[in-house]
């Protein structure tokens, strides 16, 4: 489902929307605006996850429980 809606925009903002459409980074103004809100939601998503792995970090916990131990592996020597 969608929702229209009425955004008011400044000179340099539409400016802006329009340079996205031009370059052909953008098929429309439209699309402009989403793909600028399709960052702003990724942003949000690594702001939590650091959010998450620094807690984790704060309380000793292992941030990658899976790779604990990961360099304690035998190897072969580099000679």
């Amino acid at each position: 489902m969608s929702t229209q809606i009425a955004v008011r925009l400044d000179d340099d903002e539409l400016a802006a929307l329009d340079v996205e459409v031009t370059s052909g980074r953008a098929a429309s103004r439209s699309d402009a605006v989403r793909r600028g809100i399709a960052y702003l939601r990724r942003e949000q998503r690594y702001r939590l996850e650091e959010a998450t792995l620094l807690d984790l970090a704060r309380r000793g916990e292992s941030v990658y429980p899976d790779l604990d131990g990961i360099l304690d592996l035998p190897h072969p020597p580099l000679d």
